[in-house]
């Protein structure tokens, strides 16, 4: 037969676990859980020293200050830069034993200070010179630039010695297909020949205009015009703009032509009283 008590004995971690935090907290035994977030910094054991030397971020030569225990048996006290603070040393230099002394950060070298102000000389130097030189500019009037212009007749005359009589322009043409052939009257046959006489219209009477794609326009023109003077030293000083050109007869639209064929334009300057006329040529792009 089983014992009692083992019936009784907790089957579970978890039971067993809140049984054993009921005893501590009657017996009040410490449990020693660890706290997360909180860390223990060692303590970094300090002695003080007297300076024999000028150190750079600590302090004076003759200064009495703290230093950690591994720099001054490592570094400080096998190269004579510092000497340890004995009793005999304390009583000599008169620093009492509860004076708190701290390093002087600082505290800087005779080459670094000399550094820093030869650094602070040319930054000084630098802006008066900066500031010189401002005065300077504003002090001067500024340059005119004298631009020489062309009066309009001597621009005319350019243009009548450089501009070609007739200048070339291309597109390419839009093919038409031909148009079924329409019935005059309902009684009359198509091939009848009442039908095709009645149909027939001389081409003389037929205006014919081969449209291209796109067009050639004032401002086509005006390009065309400025790259033909900026190749001669006074044509470059010609002003020509879309605005001064102009077509003589009737396109269907005022500043373009959208077909093949010749056409007369007209360029007028600024100011002049006469105008230059000139044939422009629309060809068919092969």
């Amino acid at each position: 037969m089983a014992s009692p008590l083992t019936s009784k004995a907790p089957q579970c971690l978890s039971c067993i676990r809140r049984m054993t935090g009921s005893l501590r907290d009657v017996f009040q035994v410490p449990s020693h859980h660890q706290i997360r977030g909180k860390k223990r910094l060692a303590k970094v054991s300090t002695v003080r020293v007297h300076l024999l030397q000028n150190v750079p971020g600590y302090g004076r030569r003759g200064a009495v200050i703290p230093v950690t225990a591994g720099m001054m048996r490592n570094i400080w006290y096998p190269k004579r830069m510092a000497e340890y603070l004995t009793i005999d040393k304390v009583q000599q230099l008169g620093v009492k034993k509860d004076t708190t002394v701290e390093r002087d950060s600082t505290f800087k070298s005779n080459m670094e200070r000399k550094l820093e102000k030869e650094k602070e000389l040319f930054e000084r130097k630098a802006a008066a010179a900066a500031e010189s030189a401002m005065a300077t500019m504003e002090k001067q009037s500024p340059i005119p630039i004298e631009l020489e212009l062309l009066s309009p007749e001597r621009s005319i005359t350019i243009l009548e010695n450089l501009i070609l009589p007739n200048l070339d322009f291309y597109g390419s043409p839009i093919t038409v297909a031909d148009l079924p052939q329409k019935r005059i009257s309902p009684s009359i046959r198509f091939n009848s020949v009442i039908s095709a006489a009645a149909a027939e219209v001389k081409e003389s009477e037929k205006p014919k205009k081969t449209g291209i794609y796109g067009s050639v326009s004032t401002a086509d023109i005006a390009a065309n015009l400025k790259a033909i003077l900026a190749e001669d030293e006074d044509g470059m000083r010609v002003v020509i703009s879309p605005e001064n050109i102009s077509f003589v007869e009737e396109t269907g639209e005022k500043d373009r032509v959208k077909y093949l064929g010749i056409f007369e334009i007209e360029i007028k300057v600024d100011g002049a009283p006469d105008v230059i006329r000139r044939t422009i040529r629309v060809n068919a792009r092969d």
